[in-house]
């Protein structure tokens, strides 16, 4: 049998999708020891999971956001990501409050967008607007990382430039507000490549690492990956489902094949998932523990970046970009 992709996945997920039932993935969630990895050339310790707060808010109510959090918290997941812009702000604001109480278990995250975006305001007193908005709504006084979201076109100009992105999380850091800067991408490998090479000691960078090929992994992959080890950059991936977790819901693949093969790039210390139910956050706690791929196996993932027929057929598209700074619909995953 000529074992495609394709084929790989129904197998695959066919075999997952008998082997437990909710409960019985819960009471594995329950007795997992997550693992950690080095954030970057840092000694941070970071779970290989992690979750995204643009799905968190689409949990639908603060209740039900506050049980997914204390759910992760509790199992040990200690990595959260947000963004100034998510859903107007509110986002922050759910998530400020689901972590009532449990600050300092979690290693906190959230991004600036106003170096891009239909209302631009591309200076350090923005970003610092956009920060401290951040902090009041996430109810710390300190984001443990600091991001750029989302960059295109000329972001790399903006963050070098005078009055730009870098003299804002300078000034930040400075000032005790955040610990750690990075930025994320989700489409174009070359700003990535552009921010890099322009100079600035980056901690970390988000962008996709895909077992579908979602957006523009693959180049990611092939070109940015091996650019942040040579300049000791932490990985976060991010898109293993496609966004909004497409695939999953339309059995193209699971989580513990999309965090066995993110996490065989070793430079990804940990992969971000959107979660908006509780049942989420045992599936892919349970699945951290997986063995990460061997190199040569991601060569069965290897495809193109197009439309899938089958998410067409449900009636969306398989593969989105967030929704912040006014740039398209869609969540972490």
């Amino acid at each position: 049998m000529n074992l495609s992709r394709r084929n790989f996945l129904k197998v695959s997920v066919s075999s997952a999708a008998i082997a437990s039932t909710p409960a019985a993935i819960a009471k594995a969630a329950s007795q997992t020891v997550i693992p950690k990895r080095k954030f970057g050339r840092h000694n941070d310790m970071l779970t290989v999971v992690g979750f995204g707060g643009h799905t968190l808010y689409q949990a639908g109510s603060q209740a039900d956001a506050n049980m997914i959090a204390h759910r992760a918290v509790d199992l040990g997941v200690n990595f959260f990501d947000n963004a100034w812009d998510y859903h107007g702000g509110e986002a922050e604001e759910y998530m400020g409050v689901a972590l009532e109480g449990k600050r300092d278990k979690v290693f906190l995250m959230s991004k600036f967008c106003n170096y891009h975006g239909t209302q631009r305001m591309a200076t350090v007193a923005s970003a610092m607007k956009n920060l401290e908005d951040s902090l009041r709504r996430l109810k710390t006084d300190h984001l443990d990382l600091w991001m750029m979201h989302n960059v295109s076109g000329d972001d790399a100009k903006d963050a070098y430039m005078s009055d730009g992105a870098i003299e804002a999380m300078e000034l930040a850091r400075r000032q005790g507000k955040i610990r750690y800067t990075g930025f994320t991408g989700h489409t174009d490998p070359q700003i990535h490549r552009e921010l890099i090479e322009g100079g600035y000691e980056w901690d970390a960078t988000l962008m996709p690492v895909s077992i579908v090929g979602a957006l523009s992994s693959r180049q990611f992959e092939s070109e940015i990956i091996p650019l942040c080890e040579k300049h000791n950059i932490a990985i976060l991936g991010m898109k293993g489902f496609g966004g909004s977790r497409r695939t999953h819901l339309h059995s193209q693949t699971n989580p513990s094949e999309l965090l066995s093969y993110s996490l065989s790039y070793p430079q990804v210390c940990t992969h971000v998932i959107g979660v908006d139910k509780v049942e989420y956050v045992d599936q892919a706690v349970a699945a951290s523990t997986m063995v990460p791929m061997q190199a040569k196996d991601r060569a069965r993932y290897a495809v193109n970046e197009v439309i899938d027929a089958k998410a067409l057929a449900h009636g969306g598209v398989l593969y989105e970009r967030d929704a912040c700074c006014n740039r398209g619909q869609g969540g972490l995953a």
